[in-house]
């Protein structure tokens, strides 16, 4: 399943600062190029998808908000490059088992 491949790709980028660096300024069609040669199999929708559930997840189950622009999750958006906000304030969040 795809969308398991971009969930180990996660967590591979939480585990390995180094892969983390290297992909976190590229932009999505980079990523999607350099993970898939990388050994990584998934697509821009699968990555939609996981992102969209773990996101969802965290505002409404572990943070407790309603799923809006008003959400404590947004505010950690700022600033930052994509990935390393998914890492470190979305995936940060959830144990292995969690993910799996």
């Amino acid at each position: 399943m795809a969308e398991a491949e971009f969930v180990r790709f996660l967590e591979a980028a939480r585990s390995d600062p180094g892969l983390l660096a290297r992909y976190s300024p590229m932009d999505l069609p980079r990523v999607l190029f350099h993970a898939r040669n990388d050994g990584f199999g998934f697509t821009e929708a699968d990555a939609e998808r996981v992102i969209g559930r773990l996101e969802a997840d965290v505002v409404i189950h572990k943070d407790k908000e309603p799923f809006d622009g008003s959400s404590a999750l947004w505010r950690h958006m700022w600033g930052m490059r994509y990935l390393d906000y998914l890492v470190d304030h979305v995936v940060a969040r959830y144990s292995r088992e969690e993910l799996a």
